[in-house]
Parts: structure tokens; C-alpha cells; sequence
């Protein structure tokens, strides 16, 4: 019966609301707010590797799916227009990697049993007060719960898979002693060889940080469903065993396909390999677990450009086929580290094409974009850069590529909808990128980055603490550190739920996804840049207008003014006659007027404070542009 309540409730969430229409918070689960002390060290691990402070980027700080919970159940995602939670990956890791201190397994990426819910995460009872069993079924149980939670208002829950590595499962025993020499950097990381493998991989067995062979390693039965899993992730051939480059991290040559990433253990994903198929299903048979028995709506996957094209042509397909009628609602987008639009749209079709047209992944995160946005937004103190880099990368999603075909897949998915309109559209992340606000960029200008999220074409991607305009103080512009990623809700109540609802920024994001709701042309109109600030002109500096629009839902323009100081830029009117009335509805900033008239010379000459933006459109009832 639960999961029948499970599946229509999700059915109709995704019945209702195509993906498009949503809004996208990406949280990192432990860094949310620590809602159940009482997970903090799991039973037999290591204390050490929990911050009671929440100081120390590098260990847990607490954050859990409790936490997520009770700020699902106080309407704080509601209130703040988000209709989607991206969770970081809850699978259990293992939880240290590196010699010395080293570093903890905190945010999901270093996955160990790829069917149990890290017990850092879940609680022994549910928010009824109804014990949990002591077990990778109890964990289980809760996850499901918490996403029936967040269905029940409205939310449908992304969860982050991993399928290009394991975490550090197994040591390379360096001096052939036979144990794990734990620290030795030589046993965490070997050098990459590109010929062959490293013959010394030896399965670790340290419980204390959950360092031990992957699992599951044969079939499981979890929520009442037995998953026919084969134990092919714990098996040691899968794995390519090639040690380490620095310098694959950023390479498209072949070699970021082959090695480990540090010391997290690299799957050997070729197609001509001899478990290939094996593989595969193991990860279709696994997800489709997650996608079907607890619900989750979508899954963001992992360093997509790290596993062979091929792979993912067949995971794809055969997890669709898996889903059969519900993955028409289910949404696989990936994560494609790359501001090149040949590579990141690559991965939108299938690596057989021209034989097969048909999408691949569904959608990527648009790091193209993001670079544009921040190259326009995040300069130190109060200056600004151009947003002709924006204007290329939304003319980028519709260009053809060298290899003779669309950069961006515009072949529609399952659901009606193809990549261009599910691109990820997003500013700031977990990764190198990191918290858009550091040291010099103003709260107010984090909010303006905010707002152009939610104005441009996709589907919107906030980071957690962009409705505080969270703060990263130690880093500063072009730093790539994990600085960023601190506790929101924290256990010196520096910041709440009920104080952050009452931040600018809080009501900014809120606004913006009001609009988004009242105005279809900005969920999924066309869009057209309509001016950028020229260089031979002082009274536009700063200035970023583009035009959003559909057939039915009229014509929005939208200015954004990154000066700090105020600007009254002189714009094309769009095609609105002179004379035309357009009302002026504040975005971000302070509103300086309320309506603006297309001038006798068919110009808009909109008031803009400084770092600030507005919309402007023509009531209902008014004439509408040519």
C-alpha cells in the first residue's frame, strides 16, 4: 500500500508539473542543518570525523535528512518558490580518504554501498515517532519517507548518483606487506599508467571508516522488493585500476575516461570490455530501485565526461526501457564539467548517432552559461563585467556543431521536451566553481546572480544559502577551494529558517518565483537579447535587456543594471508601438517607478537602481506588441 500511495503521488506531481516549470534547490544534505544530533558518529565509527564546531570544511558537520524534513514540513521551500530538492548523493560512503588527517566522505561522492542510505543521514524514528529497524532496511525506510514528505508539499526530490567510481573501497599495497599502510600516500594514490593496471589492489577493511569493499555484493531485498543485483561492483576486474593523473581532471583526450579521481576507485566503463553488459545492469537495476520503490522523481549524475560515451548510450536506454511507462516523468541530467558547448551538448545525444537521433542524457547543467553569468556579475568590489558572454551561450544552445548536427539535442525526451528547454540553468555549486558570493561580492549582487537565473531559458538551479546570500569569506574571486561549502542552519543559530525568510535575498528569490508561476514566457517562452551595454556609451554600463515571450502569453522585457550606480539605459521597445503603457515590476533591487510609456522615438528609457532589475510587460487587458 505504501508504495502505491508512493507512485500515484509522484505520478501526479509529475502529472501536473512538467519539469520546466520547476524550480531547483541544490542542496549538499550535510551542510543543510543537523536535525538529529543522534546520527552524528554512526555506531562504531570513527568520532573524529564530525565537527561539533562546523568549522572544518573537511569533516561532517551533522546535516541530515531529518533536518531537510522539518524545514519541508515548516513550508520554508514552499515559501521560498522552490518546487524541486537536488540531494547530494545519500548512498553510504566511505567516510576517510587520505593519510594523516585527510579528508571525510561528509558529501556523498565517495559512494561504498550503493543500497544503503548513510547512517549519517537517517534517523531511528520517523517524525511520527515510529521506530526505524536497526538496518540497511530502516535506512531505507526513512529515505522513502522523507521523500513521501516532500511530495506531500509539493516537492520532487533529484537524487545525485555516482557511477564513475567508488570511494577509496581498496588501497594499492605499494610495498607488498599485504595491509593497507594507511599513511603512505603511495597506498591512498598511485601514478597513472596509461598501458595496462596496477597489479597490487587489495580490498580495505577499515570499519571504522567504512573503508571496505563495495557493495552490494550479490541480491538484496529492501522495501519488500527484491533487486536482482549480481555483486558485479565487488567484483575487482570492474574496476581499471590505472592509478592517478592530475591532469585528467581537465583533459578530453581519452585519459579522464581511464583513471582514478585521487583515491576514489575509477570503473572500468569501455564498451568492448568484457563485463560491459554486467556493469550496466547492475547500475539500471540499482537506480531503477531508487527511480521506482522510493519515489525520487530524477537523477543528476556525476562527472559524466569521466565514463565512456557508450556507456552511457546503454545506461540510458536500458534504464528507460526498466521504467517503462514512468520514465516519461523521471529526469536524467548530468553534470558535464566543461564551458565548452561541443562537449557539454555532446553528451545530449547518443554516441551511435547519426543511426539514433534520440536523446541521450535529457539535460545538462549549463556551465557554459554559468561562466558568462559570473564573468558579468562576480567581479571584486562593486565593478562589473559584459553580458555578451550570456547572449552567446543562449544563442549556443540553438547552433549547429562541428560534427554537422545541433550542439544541443532538439529532439524531444519522453516527455515532449528536449535538452535546450531542460538545460540547467545555474550561477553557483559544490564544486571548484564554489558559493557565488566570497569576499568583495556584495549581497545585493549575489541577488541580482540570483534573479538572472530565474530570467533565462531552463530550468532554474539555486545552491543552498543563496536565499541568505550565504557568505564565503575566506575565498575571493577565480579561487577554487571547498570554503564555500558551510552549514547553513547552524548549531550557533547565526542564521534560521525564520531569519532567513525575513533576508532580502530570501524575498528576491521568493518574487522571482512568483513571476516565474504568473508569467508562462519566463517557464518556457522564447528568448531574444535586446541590448548589452555598448562601449562607446557611459549611461548604459552595466545594462543586460532581453525579451521573453510565447504566442499566448504576450511579451516580457527584462533589465537587469549591474552598475553600482543607477542607469537609465535607452532600449529598443521590442516591437511596442509608441504610447504603449508597460507596468514595471520589481525583480531585484529597489523599484524607482511603476510604469513606463514607450516614447513618440519608440524608445524604453526604464529607471534602473543601481544593482537592481525589472520586468516589464502589458497588463492582460492592455494593446499588445506588433
Amino acid at each position: 500500500m505504501h508504495r502505491l500511495l508512493t507512485l500515484l503521488l509522484t505520478f501526479s506531481l509529475a502529472e501536473a508539473r512538467p519539469w520546466t516549470d520547476d524550480v531547483m534547490y541544490f542542496v549538499l544534505t550535510d551542510r543543510f542543518h543537523d536535525g538529529d544530533p543522534a546520527n552524528n558518529v554512526p555506531a562504531g565509527s570513527d568520532p573524529g570525523l564530525h565537527d561539533p564546531a562546523q568549522k572544518d570544511v573537511r569533516r561532517y558537520h551533522g546535516g541530515d535528512l531529518r533536518g531537510l524534513e522539518l524545514a519541508i514540513q515548516s513550508g520554508y521551500f514552499k515559501d521560498l518558490g522552490v518546487t524541486a530538492l537536488w540531494i547530494t548523493p545519500p548512498v553510504r560512503n566511505v567516510w576517510k580518504s587520505g593519510p594523516g588527517g585527510g579528508a571525510t566522505g561528509y558529501h556523498g561522492y565517495w559512494p561504498q554501498d550503493f543500497l544503503d542510505i548513510d547512517p549519517h543521514l537517517t534517523s531511528a524514528t520517523s517524525l511520527k515517532g515510529e521506530p526505524y529497524p536497526d538496518s540497511a532496511e530502516g535506512r531505507m525506510q526513512h529515505y522513502r519517507d522523507f521523500v513521501a514528505v516532500a511530495h506531500s508539499m509539493g516537492l520532487k526530490v533529484v537524487q545525485d548518483v555516482v557511477l564513475n567510481h567508488a570511494g577509496p573501497v581498496f588501497f594499492y599495497d605499494a610495498d607488498g606487506d599485504g595491509s593497507f599502510d594507511h599513511d603512505r600516500h603511495d597506498e591512498w594514490e598511485q601514478p597513472f599508467k596509461r598501458d595496462g593496471y596496477h597489479g597490487n589492489s587489495v580490498w580495505g577493511d577499515i570499519a571504522r571508516w567504512n573503508l571496505r569493499r563495495t557493495q552490494p555484493d550479490g541480491p538484496r531485498e529492501l522495501l519488500g522488493r527484491k533487486i536482482a543485483t549480481r555483486g558485479v561492483l565487488a567484483d575487482m576486474a570492474v574496476y581499471g585500476r590505472k592509478g592517478f593523473s592530475g591532469g585528467s581532471l581537465g583533459m578530453n583526450d581519452g585519459e579522464q575516461l581511464e583513471c582514478d579521481f585521487h583515491s576514489l576507485r575509477d570503473f572500468w566503463t569501455a564498451p568492448g570490455s568484457g563485463h560491459f553488459d554486467r556493469l550496466v545492469n547492475e547500475f539500471v537495476e540499482i537506480h531503477a530501485f531508487y527511480l521506482l520503490e522510493t519515489g525520487v522523481d530524477g537523477v543528476r549524475i556525476d562527472t559524466v565526461k569521466h565514463v565512456h560515451h557508450g556507456f552511457w548510450d546503454a545506461f540510458t536506454e536500458r534504464l528507460r526501457k526498466r521504467l517503462g511507462p514512468a520514465a516519461k516523468d523521471k529526469l536524467i541530467f548530468g553534470e558535464v564539467y566543461d564551458s565548452d558547448p561541443e562537449i557539454l551538448g555532446r553528451y545530449t545525444w547518443r554516441n551511435d548517432w547519426p543511426a539514433r537521433t534520440d536523446p541521450g542524457l535529457d539535460g545538462v547543467l549549463n556551465f557554459q552559461l554559468c561562466d558568462a553569468a559570473r564573468d558579468y556579475l562576480r567581479q571584486a568590489g562593486e565593478a562589473h563585467g559584459h553580458a555578451a558572454g550570456i547572449e552567446k551561450a543562449m544563442k549556443t544552445l540553438s547552433l549547429d556543431s562541428d560534427a554537422g548536427r545541433p550542439l544541443f539535442n532538439p529532439n524531444p525526451g519522453l516527455d515532449g521536451k528536449n535538452s535546450r528547454e531542460k538545460s540547467i540553468t545555474f550561477i553557483e555549486n559544490h564544486d571548484a566553481l564554489n558559493r557565488f558570493r566570497v569576499a568583495g561580492i556584495t549581497a545585493e549582487r549575489s541577488d541580482l546572480a540570483q534573479a538572472l537565473v530565474m530570467s533565462l531559458p531552463g530550468i532554474p538551479c539555486l545552491y543552498y544559502g543563496a536565499e541568505a546570500a550565504l557568505l564565503d569569506p575566506e575565498s575571493r574571486p577565480g579561487d577554487q577551494s571547498e570554503n564555500g561549502r558551510r552549514t547553513l542552519f547552524g548549531r550557533d543559530r547565526a542564521l534560521t529558517p525564520a531569519s532567513a525568510r525575513k533576508t532580502a535575498s530570501f524575498r528576491t528569490i521568493a518574487r522571482m518565483a512568483a513571476l516565474r508561476r504568473a508569467h508562462p514566457a519566463l517557464r518556457h517562452g522564447s528568448f531574444a537579447p535586446l541590448w548589452v551595454d555598448a562601449p562607446d556609451s557611459a549611461e548604459d554600463d552595466g545594462i543586460f535587456a532581453f525579451t521573453r515571450g510565447t504566442a499566448s502569453g504576450g511579451l516580457l522585457v527584462l533589465v537587469f543594471n549591474a552598475a553600482a550606480a543607477p542607469r537609465t539605459p535607452t532600449l529598443p521597445a521590442a516591437g511596442f508601438p509608441p504610447g504603449t503603457r508597460l507596468a514595471a515590476l520589481p525583480v531585484c533591487g529597489e523599484s524607482l517607478e511603476k510604469n513606463i510609456e514607450v516614447s513618440p522615438d519608440g524608445k524604453l528609457r526604464p529607471r534602473l537602481a543601481a544593482s537592481s532589475a525589472v520586468l516589464l510587460h502589458v497588463p492582460t487587458s492592455a494593446s499588445r506588441p506588433k
